[in-house]
């Protein structure tokens, strides 16, 4: 009798240290299959080489946008989960400027001028970045605009890309932007 209670009581924790298995690889699978459709919404948006980008920004006369991430930065998933996820701002973006994605913490080459440099060199030397996400515009004599740093909520970001895109800045600054807007 004491034997038999023993078998089940082991087949009880064998079914449930099974069930709970299932239960992790199923939410893992979940959780894999939400990171696809955040990967998939982010890759609407035509990255380029940051060679590609300048020359594209010189040639068609628009502005440039250099996304600088990490891996590792929470804000940046949340930047491109909730930003670059929202469609009115990857059509403002897909239409208006050549854009580029570095990894600020990367050795990985690119070209720069023609030399080879690492995204972090060209991250830390080149535009100074301290934090991620941040983001550099330029114009498209590849001259600075203005640096965005943090992260930017969907609706705030389609109101700097328009003030960028439409030339604003060259009159205002972004807060006497915003309140011509109110008016």
């Amino acid at each position: 009798m004491i034997s038999e209670i023993f078998l089940t009581r082991k087949k009880a924790h064998l079914y449930l240290f099974l069930i709970l298995i299932i239960l992790f690889f199923t939410l893992l699978n979940l959780s894999n299959y939400s990171d696809k459709f955040v990967v998939q919404a982010h890759n609407n948006l035509n990255w380029l080489s940051y060679e590609q980008a300048l020359t594209k920004s010189r040639v068609e006369d628009i502005p440039a946008i250099i996304y600088f991430y990490s891996d590792d930065c929470g804000w940046c998933r949340k930047m491109e989960q909730e930003t670059f996820a929202t469609k009115e701002v990857q059509d403002l973006l897909n239409k208006n400027f050549a854009m580029v994605k570095i990894n600020g913490k990367s050795n990985d080459q690119i070209l720069i001028d023609g030399e080879k440099k690492t995204e972090k060199w060209l991250s830390t030397i080149i535009y100074k970045i301290t934090g991620f996400p941040s983001i550099w515009f330029l114009n498209s004599g590849n001259g600075r605009i203005a640096n965005v740093p943090g992260f930017v909520p969907p609706d705030i970001f389609l109101d700097v890309l328009i003030y960028i895109r439409d030339g604003f800045y060259k009159e205002y600054t972004f807060p006497q932007y915003m309140e011509l807007q109110k008016k």
